[in-house]
């Protein structure tokens, strides 16, 4: 019988709980939930208020019967950091003991104020020495250690805790790929409540990621009947509206900055065009996004709508919720 995990992303908007089973290449889902985050308990990815956010969590692992122990979970902030690096060929033991004592040598951090890891993405020779290309992470304690403190006082027993862009490369790269196609060269754009994560997938790995300030919230703001309309994604909203009150939004805050991204990409990677953009998070159902944004850069873009490996346990509807939850069957996809 395959074992059960439980996957947790906290966000600033909601929560989102799964449980599935994993064998072999097949997710099976079981369970899942979004719920409500607590007002002003997180902020940027620190929680500042831990027992409101147990205090929910729990009442719904209780209600919903959850029976998954081990949990992966989400990580996001604009404080964790993502550097490539390169370094001569060395035991891994010894390039965590190096990134230990001369931290601030390769990432711009405090030593001891954040957990840092890293992954070996390729392996290439200069001038007849072997060499490793790294991807180096520093996640701020402030961010990490309240969560990996949660878990535990909800009785849960974490085994990984990860960040949106390694996630994504186990949905979207070559070996462990979660949807039935994938361009060599995609660009992921996670659009949650308060901001968008822009995430490019190159060659299986995530090589760039940025957060950008703009989200479902911002939006609706925009619109000025949050009051009347708690969400676009709640109600049918005409192309007009969009055009005149949505779309100058969306081309200020994140039209111009995905251009950024992609001008950074062009002339630090040598890794070809973007082909394909996928919409993912609540933001991606909001009427007319897909079209424009397709037409504002001139790439194809969708909504990311099937998993080839993702199936549903009888008497789970899981299918209009597939986008909340793609960063973190991604990150159990990579168990």
């Amino acid at each position: 019988m395959a074992e059960h995990i439980m996957g947790i992303e906290i966000g600033s908007s909601n929560i989102k709980i799964i449980e599935v089973s994993k064998k072999a290449a097949t997710l099976t889902v079981h369970k899942f939930s979004v719920i409500n985050t607590p007002a002003d308990c997180i902020n940027n990815g620190v929680i500042s208020n831990v027992q409101a956010i147990k205090k929910v969590i729990a009442q719904e692992l209780s209600e919903r019967k959850y029976r998954a122990r081990k949990v992966v979970s989400v990580i996001q902030s604009n404080g964790i950091i993502i550097r490539n690096a390169v370094m001569g060929k060395q035991p891994e033991k010894l390039i965590k003991e190096l990134l230990e004592v001369k931290t601030e040598e390769y990432l711009p951090v405090e030593r001891g104020q954040y957990q840092i890891d890293f992954k070996i993405i390729r392996q290439f020779e200069e001038d007849g020495v072997e060499k490793y290309e790294l991807l180096l992470v520093a996640a701020p304690n402030s961010v990490v250690l309240p969560v990996a403190n949660l878990l535990k006082s909800l009785k849960l027993a974490p085994i990984m805790l990860t960040i949106p862009s390694e996630a994504l490369s186990n949905v979207f790269g070559s070996q462990r790929r979660l949807v039935y196609e994938a361009a060599p060269n995609v660009l992921v754009l996670d659009i949650g409540g308060n901001s968008t994560t822009a995430t490019i997938i190159s060659d299986s790995q995530a090589v760039l990621t940025r957060s950008i300030e703009f989200g479902v919230e911002s939006i609706n703001s925009a619109l000025n009947d949050v009051a009347a309309n708690k969400s676009l994604l709640d109600k049918e909203v005409s192309d007009d509206r969009i055009s005149d009150l949505i779309r100058p939004q969306i081309e200020y805050n994140i039209i111009s900055e995905i251009e950024r991204i992609l001008q950074f990409y062009f002339s630090n990677f040598n890794n070809g065009s973007i082909k394909k953009i996928y919409l993912v998070g609540g933001g991606a159902s909001i009427k007319g996004m897909r079209t424009y944004i397709r037409d504002a850069l001139n790439i194809p873009t969708e909504k990311l709508n099937e998993f080839s490996t993702v199936v549903e346990a009888p008497n789970v509807e899981f299918e209009p919720y597939r986008r909340f939850f793609v960063n973190i069957l991604g990150a159990i996809n990579g168990l």
